[in-house]
């Protein structure tokens, strides 16, 4: 059992430092070929090399694919399915509606288009999150649980692997002014949030399906909000008020969703 923990430990150690470094290489390979737009040849080495290395783990390095969440298995799981899909969509409105009624945000004059905005970016979002979930939901996460420690330090790590992968290209996809030095430490205390909440429903349901569809939900209602520019939070509030995994209100609702969906967990464990 020890050897197994301490080879399992060994190749998340290897998955984690190649989904690290995919993400530089990737934007070298960008700077070189003179591309720095959606669509890059780095974007895809960033985005296709952590699941191209859980199939080469799983398949040849003896890791097997027991754990890898990619049966649906609907039966008994329906709630959690629609609180997936419904979770991104309605925390945003409510802080939407709270800055509305505070002043902290303003909506947009084209906001009639959005939710053709919102439903062209289901797609490419879906497509992208199956190759990113089933790296972290998929592999990283199962392979940690498997090692026997805290069910917090797993999604901890979980999350700052998670976070970190992001950093090459966060230059892109920002829309802030803020420094890094303030921005990027808040960050990742929303994406490890973000990692409780996807991993106690993982654990619940044993499959990825819902991460994905939680993930592609937030991406398409969240993003197309902000980068579009639907919506303009105030700078003063951005901070608190932005509806990102950033955003001080988002990070708290995200976390104490965390830890009821865990203590659901716990009281459905509990019963059996």
């Amino acid at each position: 059992m020890r050897e197994n923990g301490d080879k399992t430990l060994k190749h998340v150690i290897i998955f984690s430092i190649i989904a690290l470094s995919c993400g530089w290489i990737g934007r070298l390979v960008d700077l070189q070929v003179g591309t720095d737009k959606n669509g890059s040849l780095g974007q895809l080495i960033w985005i296709v090399s952590p699941l191209l290395t859980m199939v080469i783990m799983r398949s040849w390095m003896g890791d097997g694919w027991k754990d890898f969440g990619i049966n649906p298995l609907f039966k008994g799981n329906l709630f959690l399915y629609m609180f997936s899909i419904l979770f991104y969509p309605l925390m945003t409105v409510v802080i939407v509606g709270m800055g509305l009624g505070l002043g902290w945000i303003e909506i947009s004059p084209s906001s009639s288009t959005y939710l053709a905005a919102f439903g062209m970016a289901l797609l490419p979002g879906f497509i992208k999150n199956i190759f990113e979930e089933f790296a972290w939901r998929g592999y990283l996460a199962p392979k940690l649980f498997t090692i026997g420690i805290n069910r917090f330090l797993v999604h901890i790590t979980v999350g700052v692997v998670w976070g970190a992968w992001h950093f090459p290209y966060l230059s892109l996809f920002l829309d802030t002014t803020e420094s890094m030095i303030t921005y990027i430490p808040r960050m990742m205390i929303g994406v490890i949030a973000m990692a409780i909440l996807y991993g106690e429903i993982l654990l619940m349901t044993k499959s990825v399906w819902p991460a994905v569809l939680m993930h592609t939900m937030g991406n398409a209602f969240i993003d197309t909000l902000i980068l579009k520019k639907f919506i303009l939070v105030h700078e003063s509030f951005k901070v608190v008020a932005i509806p990102s995994p950033e955003g001080i209100l988002t990070i708290a609702l995200t976390g104490l969703t965390g830890l009821w969906i865990y203590k659901r967990r716990l009281a459905k464990t509990h019963l059996r």
